[in-house]
């Protein structure tokens, strides 16, 4: 799979309030989950902001400098960039939203018990669990 980061950074500048166009110019730059999207997200955002980042030498990981004075700023767009690819705001992400969620089909409600019981026998810790949800949310894509 190619990426194009410089694609991608237009994609952002040119569409990161439009978040339909923003998701289709971000997969024709190669970037087509919230996983892959991030280190470029974060690179974006901190050449928007001013602020630092750093690629980790041994891992490649790109994470943002705590110490910049610019550091919340840039911290702030990622997160709201993040949020919109992921289809949501700051508002619902954080459990404020008053709607009800949507009843699951009943094919995948089978599937999502067994699940589960999958989960609640391996007895997975809170950040196991989160991490399977977070690794699951960053694996599907929306069609």
């Amino acid at each position: 799979m190619n990426q194009n980061k410089t694609a991608a950074k237009f994609a952002l500048t040119q569409f990161a309030s439009a978040r339909v166009q923003l998701i289709a110019e971000l997969k024709k730059a190669g970037y087509h989950t919230l996983e892959q999207c991030k280190p470029i997200v974060i690179e974006w955002a901190c050449d928007k902001t001013g602020a630092a980042f750093k690629v980790n030498d041994e891992t490649g990981k790109v994470s943002m400098v705590s110490s910049h004075a610019k550091y919340n700023t840039a911290k702030t767009v990622v997160r709201d960039v993040m949020l919109m690819i992921a289809g949501t705001t700051r508002r619902t992400s954080n459990g404020s939203s008053k709607t009800e969620p949507a009843e699951l089909p009943r094919a995948v409600q089978a599937s999502v018990k067994s699940l589960v019981g999958v989960v609640i026998a391996a007895k997975l810790t809170r950040a196991e669990f989160d991490a399977l949800v977070s690794q699951l949310r960053a694996s599907v894509d929306f069609k």
